[in-house]
């Protein structure tokens, strides 16, 4: 009895002790809400598959309009790729995560009300892909959500929130990799108001670059710890 008291005084002093650091968040739950939005994001992408609101007469019109929708899909699957990357890039990187703050949260939150975003602006380039206003939006959500990426970031770095076997190599290839991503992402926002179709490339350049494991995501010795 005794025993069991002192246990529970030492796990409640200890829980209050992470209040008072500002570690009160329960890692599990913030990456299973982070996991919910990621993909609620990606599901809404095939709602940018659009028919005409008029009922097509004839077989021919329906596959007219159905090869019309090309420039649709290659948007899904950019956003798809993007998305699933993202995500994947979530899902390394607190993997060596030792705490969660609520400025993590905060830094958190901002990134995926960016990603939920996406959906949205891959539907307006899918339908105007020649645009210079659809491909600026479209970068404008993307640097949003790498921008939020990379603070969220910086900040685990300098609260020291990894885990300890965590060597400082994979800390700095990994930031390196977040910035970079961010680099292209704002120059090809940029470009986009004037060559829409190069900016789409860049996107694509962004997604092949996080194809290549690279930071956390490459660490494979701690990654077959943490499954």
């Amino acid at each position: 009895m005794v025993c069991h008291l002192s246990r529970s005084v030492a796990k409640k002093g200890r829980y209050l002790q992470s209040v008072r650091n500002g570690i009160d968040v329960n890692k599990s739950r913030f990456e299973s809400f982070s996991d919910g939005v990621f993909a609620f994001a990606i599901t809404l992408l095939a709602l940018g598959f659009v028919l005409p609101e008029t009922r097509l007469a004839a077989n021919r019109e329906l596959a007219h309009a159905l090869l019309h929708l090309w420039p649709n899909l290659i948007a899904y699957i950019l956003s798809f790729s993007v998305i699933g990357i993202m995500w994947q890039n979530h899902h390394a990187l607190f993997r060596f995560v030792r705490s969660v703050d609520r400025r993590t949260v905060f830094w958190n939150l901002l990134l995926l009300a960016s990603t939920v975003l996406i959906p949205f602006a891959t539907t307006t380039l899918g339908s105007y892909p020649t645009f210079a206003a659809a491909a600026f939006l479209y970068g404008l959500v993307l640097s949003a959500c790498a921008t939020f990426y990379n603070l969220m970031l910086l900040h685990l770095v300098r609260s020291g929130s990894f885990e300890p076997e965590v060597n400082q190599a994979t800390i700095d290839e990994t930031v390196r990799g977040y910035r970079m991503g961010w680099l292209i992402y704002v120059g090809a926002t940029l470009l986009a108001l004037v060559l829409p179709l190069v900016s789409f490339a860049l996107y694509l350049v962004v997604v092949i670059y996080f194809l290549v494991p690279r930071g956390a995501d490459a660490d494979v010795s701690l990654t077959a710890r943490r499954w």
